[in-house]
């Protein structure tokens, strides 16, 4: 970081704002936008800033975020050599290309295509900011705000009574506008979901042929596709049951629509089964058995033990789930819990080893102490009502398990953890909310129910004539 550094961040920090309160004038008369807008673009450009600034003075070896930066300087350089060499670089063409084109393909670091995906998408933001890794970092957090906020707005249009726990859960947990706001794949990951979460809605609220919409989520979902597949492969099933369900509610006898649930969840089921079958035969490495043995590579590669678990490679704060079957779905189911609880639960106050794993310990304990709350108070009998009656609620649930398990049981490092579970985390703090709301609002009518009918009977006595 140098003296141009800071001025850059003091020049484009004004104009994320300016931009901000440009998008928030163009709906003069919808409160949500002048209420909540600037305060969920602030916390997104200081949590850019700040992942920044502990990627370059705490974790001094960079990271990834530190590799994407520099790889984009690449493609720029080859943008100035012409739309042909800057097409090849694009594209990482290695076999009949220009030396010019070779030379800058072969200086990259990422040979993956989804990291290079990434890289791409960046680049436009590094010659927007000048060559800066710190006003590319507030570009990227600009414009993955977008996403987020969207999805912010599609929650509070169905919990319009939780507008300020919805903005906690989704624009406020420090974890996630941390670590999902600076240059990486996460970003722009959550920013796909809340895309496509809105405008699917949009879709299925009567306007089927909103072009816009159909173009947001087509383009959302190949970018979530080509950078991390398994995302929408979770997100899929979740969105598949929610619009079924939707459709479900809508019916307004209670016998037909219990005799449809079955038929709902029967055609569901066949839907993501179809969906997984298909794109195992598009490319073998969707099927299950790719995942484990994916899972079990990034397993292998962040749990080592010995001189390989310093902090400076990354290393340091592994975790392990124990020992397990891969081979079969029961060892899988086996170890379910223990990753679905790792992704939210953990680290553990005695796992620490950090000041970075002090925070996400914190945090984590946060949400236990929240979660077991709500289990208590609520009860589990009643959560499971709340959320097969709510196709919203549901679809919020069934994701951030399922992603939770994903990524628990395939991170095996607690740093890599904090990052991937970004786009899962919003999911399950807002669901809690939601059912400790509707356990309350049960309270509250079941209250004011009682007081009508105590009422009823004070008036009914207070009728009956009195003899001496």
């Amino acid at each position: 970081m140098d003296f141009l550094d800071v001025i850059l961040i003091i020049i484009y920090l004004p104009i994320c704002y300016l931009i901000g309160y440009q998008i928030r004038s163009r709906h003069p008369i919808n409160p949500i936008y002048r209420k909540w807008f600037i305060k969920g673009l602030s916390a997104k450009l200081l949590g850019g800033l700040a992942f920044a600034l502990v990627y370059t003075f705490y974790y001094e070896y960079g990271g990834d975020t530190r590799s994407y930066y520099r790889d984009t300087l690449i493609v720029i350089d080859a943008f100035w050599e012409g739309p042909k060499v800057l097409w090849e670089v694009l594209h990482r063409s290695l076999q009949n290309v220009d030396t010019a084109s070779l030379d800058f393909s072969l200086r990259t670091k990422f040979k993956d295509p989804r990291e290079y995906f990434v890289v791409n998408i960046t680049s436009i933001f590094t010659l927007l900011g000048l060559r800066s890794y710190f006003s590319t970092t507030l570009l990227v957090a600009l414009f993955t705000y977008w996403g987020v906020w969207h999805f912010f707005l599609l929650m509070v249009s169905k919990f319009p009574k939780l507008e300020k726990q919805m903005a906690f859960a989704i624009l406020f947990v420090p974890s996630v506008f941390f670590w999902g706001s600076g240059i990486s794949k996460d970003s722009f990951i959550f920013c796909g979901v809340g895309l496509i979460l809105y405008h699917i809605d949009i879709i299925f609220s009567g306007r089927f042929w909103n072009i816009k919409s159909l173009i947001l989520i087509a383009l959302a979902s190949y970018i979530m596709f080509t950078v991390k597949a398994y995302v929408l492969i979770s997100l899929a099933p979740a969105i598949v049951l929610w619009r079924s369900l939707y459709l479900r509610d809508k019916i307004k006898s209670n016998f037909i629509r219990a005799a449809a649930l079955p038929v709902v969840a029967a055609v569901s089921l066949l839907s993501i089964v179809y969906t997984l079958d298909f794109l195992s035969e598009y490319n073998k490495k969707y099927s299950v058995d790719s995942f484990v043995n994916t899972a079990q590579s990034m397993q292998g590669w962040h749990y080592v033990e010995g001189e390989n678990t310093s902090d400076k490679h990354g290393r340091g704060s592994s975790y392990t789930l124990g020992d397990y079957d891969a081979d079969s779905w029961q060892g899988l189911l086996k170890i379910f819990p223990a990753a679905v609880n790792v992704t939210f639960f953990r680290p553990y106050f005695w796992e620490i080893n950090g000041a970075a794993m002090l925070a996400q310990a914190i945090e984590s304990f946060l949400l236990l102490l929240f979660t077991i709350v709500t289990l208590f108070r609520v009860g589990p009998l009643r959560i499971y009502r709340y959320i097969s009656n709510d196709s919203l609620l549901l679809m919020c649930v069934i994701f951030a398990i399922f992603f939770g398990f994903a990524v628990g049981f395939s991170s095996y490092n607690f740093g890599a953890l904090s990052r991937y579970k970004i786009p899962c985390v919003p999911f399950y703090v807002a669901s809690l909310f939601i059912i400790r709301h509707r356990y309350l609002e049960s309270k509250t009518l079941k209250r004011e129910q009682f007081h009508e009918v105590r009422a009823k009977r004070r008036k009914m006595t207070s009728k009956v004539p009195q003899y001496a």
